[in-house]
């Protein structure tokens, strides 16, 4: 049986940025995700138009033709049809997020985000306005570092385990990570599952669809979609992929709009860029990126579009969205009710308030996902340990040391001043100098011992924690990969991510943000 307990707050955590501190709990100008949450399912809200996507037979036929073959069963099918065919009429909306492919499913959080996409659209749909669950897999990414961070725990052997490479193709980073092969990407997973498949019901399936995948030569991405769709099969989710060419070929109108008016759109960028210095915030999206905002996107590989590229726009269908264009882009094409966002994109599409408005897509409300720690049964101690962590994790990792420092110096300075008199008598003007320089080395290297400290108490499980609760001193959630947590506690871990789900929402809607402590069975 696994356990859901309430966490900490999440203004707590130092993993966050200020800024999406302040969004959650409505602080500073820049709206409040409580607000968000309560206007996706206001029933006094106009019904949001239905997305351009939907109106292309020709992308309908193509994108289904793909993924049926990938839904585990008849039923499932059966629901995709109809969920299609509703959105294809107007009747119903859809509640969207993503994330890139990664080793054995990517960090844990890609299920936080898909779960709450999943109970959101659930909710909605209970509340009277029927809503579809969308994930958009960010096969057309590059990012082939951050694809293979994730690790997983091996509870046979004790330890953590990499993505290991089996090829001989080396890896370069214009390569898009859902078309890397699985034969040389995923066999390491695949003979992890199929040692842990008698666990389960749903290691047996995972280890299936590994296996099916390197053996038959599948793309990396073609992996971890029909991993999803087996998981949340009786939800109704449905998937796109970034490197769909015919679902580009589709935004044609709007890349055409974006390049005609790519001046209009780079500057709406860097103002919302400067608004967030302004405000005290940090920059989300560079120069470089505002630049080429447009990639190519061909044979596996993903090129920018060069910012100086004077010729005319390239097909669509070759198209894929730099940082600046994704989300445009797919607020285009889907027209969502909501967005289902973690921490690291509220200020990214904060920036992007300003080509919102300049291209006149409807911005639509940013839900946060469910966060969530995974601890052992039974053990006291590991909810103790957590929510001590988050209380004392608040902060910046590299503010807090040296606020630390500077306050304990100001508070020596009296004592070495008096020590400095009594040495060198009245000669103040010298001891004030003198305890300068002194002070401003020790404060510099107090700071680096209570640095340090810091540094070995993260990665420090604490409390006799196992190795998977912080693997290797970093948040879990985003280290540990996804699908070795479901591997090892099965569909049962997915019904309690649903329920703690539920509650982060119930809580949300009081403006109550907080972590949530699963407690599993020592694997």
């Amino acid at each position: 049986m696994i356990g859901v307990q309430i966490g900490a707050g999440l203004v707590g955590h130092a993993d966050f940025d200020e800024l999406f501190r302040d969004w959650l709990h409505g602080q500073r100008d820049l709206g409040s995700a409580t607000a968000d949450l309560k206007s996706f399912f206001a029933t006094d809200e106009a019904s949001t138009s239905p997305g351009a996507i939907w109106n292309d037979a020709d992308w309908r036929d193509s994108w289904m033709n793909e993924l049926l073959p990938d839904l585990p069963d008849d039923a499932a099918r059966d629901r995709a049809r109809q969920a299609v065919d509703r959105l294809a009429a107007g009747e119903a909306d859809v509640v969207i997020t993503g994330q890139q492919p990664g080793f054995l499913g990517g960090p844990l959080y890609t299920l936080y985000k898909v779960v709450t996409t999943v109970v959101l659209a659930e909710m909605r749909t209970a509340a009277g306005r029927p809503t579809i669950p969308i994930f958009w897999s960010g096969d057309d990414d590059d990012d082939i570092r951050e694809a293979l961070l994730p690790v997983a725990w091996d509870p046979g052997r004790e330890v953590l385990f990499h993505h290991e490479h089996h090829g001989g193709r080396e890896l370069s980073n214009d390569m898009m990570v859902g078309d890397l092969p699985s034969q040389d990407i995923a066999r390491g997973g695949a003979d992890w599952l199929e040692e842990i498949a008698d666990s389960n019901a749903l290691a047996r399936d995972l280890a299936g669809i590994w296996r099916d995948g390197v053996d038959g030569q599948r793309p990396w991405g073609r992996i971890q979609r029909r991993a999803l769709l087996r998981i949340f099969a009786s939800s109704g989710l449905l998937i796109v992929r970034g490197n769909d060419a015919s679902m580009h070929a589709a935004a044609s109108p709007f890349y055409d709009q974006l390049w005609q008016r790519r001046d209009e759109l780079r500057d709406a960028a860097r103002r919302g860029g400067g608004q967030l210095t302004a405000a005290g915030y940090a920059t989300a999206v560079g120069d470089p990126s505002i630049q080429r905002f447009l990639h190519l996107g061909e044979n596996g590989r993903r090129r920018p579009l060069s910012a100086e590229h004077a010729g005319s726009l390239p097909e669509a269908r070759l198209l894929r969205p730099g940082v600046v264009a994704r989300s445009p882009v797919q607020d285009w094409l889907f027209r969502p009710a909501g967005v289902v966002v973690g921490p690291g994109e509220v200020a990214y599409l904060k920036q992007l308030e300003p080509v919102y408005a300049a291209f006149d897509i409807p911005r639509a409300p940013l839900l946060p996902r469910l966060f969530a720690q995974l601890g052992p049964e039974g053990h006291g101690a590991f909810t103790a340990w957590a929510m001590d962590l988050a209380e004392r994790d608040q902060g910046d990792d590299d503010e807090a040391p040296r606020e630390a420092a500077s306050k304990v110096a100001a508070a020596a300075r009296g004592e070495l001043l008096s020590v400095l008199r009594e040495q060198m008598g009245d000669q103040s003007q010298r001891i004030d100098v003198l305890a300068d320089q002194v002070l401003k080395r020790w404060e510099k290297h107090l700071d680096s011992v209570l640095k340090r400290e810091e540094k070995r108490r993260r990665a420090d499980t604490g409390a006799g924690q196992p190795d998977w609760v912080r693997p290797e001193g970093r948040r879990q959630e985003r280290s540990l990969a996804a699908f070795c947590a479901l591997a090892l506690w099965g569909d049962e871990l997915v019904a309690a991510m649903a329920h703690a789900c539920r509650r982060h929402v119930d809580a949300g809607l009081d403006n109550d943000w907080r972590e949530y402590l699963l407690t599993v069975p020592t694997p």
